[in-house]
């Protein structure tokens, strides 16, 4: 299927405009594991499935995914794979990335692309980074999404300042920060780098400024201008 095929049956309310998977992102996914002729998948995070349908369709491949939430999201993610005739095409944890990925790397399974689009705290993002990097074959690809968000910018700032085994790979969407492994992590266990970095400081309190609170004309003229932008 292709993405404008997919996008026709998906099932996606519009409430979740802060953090779901825009189209020209999911689009962005599926070229690059077209590119890359990338089979082995995993993805932290599920929602509505639009990046989990997107990477199986390019890939032709089982499909790893975990998210403890799909009840918050009325099913629909499953819901829309089952429409899409992928459901098979999935292997879905309904539980925690912090449980399910250890599992994975004790059981020896290795990838070669992973999202990272689920707990978006710091310390959440960073424990799946850890584990990504662990399950991660050399020359493998890992992709987070909401750059928005500080919490995010600093997770990414960490790998580009503290590990040397990652190289950042420029995409042409704002909201993604993508990386590949490129070697071995070759610290001691004294190093250290500081990662405090400006960026998404504006953004982040001013999108959360317009998802907390009373909604206002001033916030849907911001959201407009917020979804025309990649």
């Amino acid at each position: 299927m292709t993405p404008e095929e997919i996008n026709k049956v998906l099932e996606i309310p519009d409430w979740d405009t802060a953090s779901a998977v825009k189209v020209t992102e999911a689009k962005f996914i599926y070229d690059f594991i077209k590119e890359k002729g990338i089979e082995r998948t995993l993805e932290v995070g599920f929602a509505f499935a639009r990046s989990a349908s997107h990477i199986m369709a390019a890939s032709g491949k089982q499909h790893y995914a975990c998210d403890p939430f799909q009840d918050t999201y009325a099913g629909m993610g499953l819901k829309n794979l089952e429409k899409l005739g992928m459901r098979e095409q999935l292997t879905f944890f309904p539980d925690f990335s912090h449980n399910v990925m250890p599992a994975m790397h004790k059981e020896g399974k290795e990838f070669q692309f992973i999202f990272l689009d689920g707990d978006h705290k710091f310390d959440g993002i960073l424990v799946d980074f850890y584990y990504a990097d662990l399950l991660l074959e050399q020359g493998g690809y890992v992709l987070m999404h909401d750059t928005w968000m500080r919490s995010t910018r600093l997770v990414e700032r960490f790998v580009q300042t503290n590990r040397k085994d990652f190289k950042k790979i420029d995409t042409p969407l704002r909201n993604f920060s993508l990386f590949q492994k490129v070697g071995k992590d070759e610290r001691n266990g004294m190093f250290f780098k500081e990662f405090w970095t400006l960026q998404s400081l504006f953004t982040h309190n001013v999108i959360i400024w317009l998802t907390q609170g009373k909604q206002t004309w001033l916030k849907k003229m911001v959201f407009k201008l917020k979804d025309l932008l990649k």
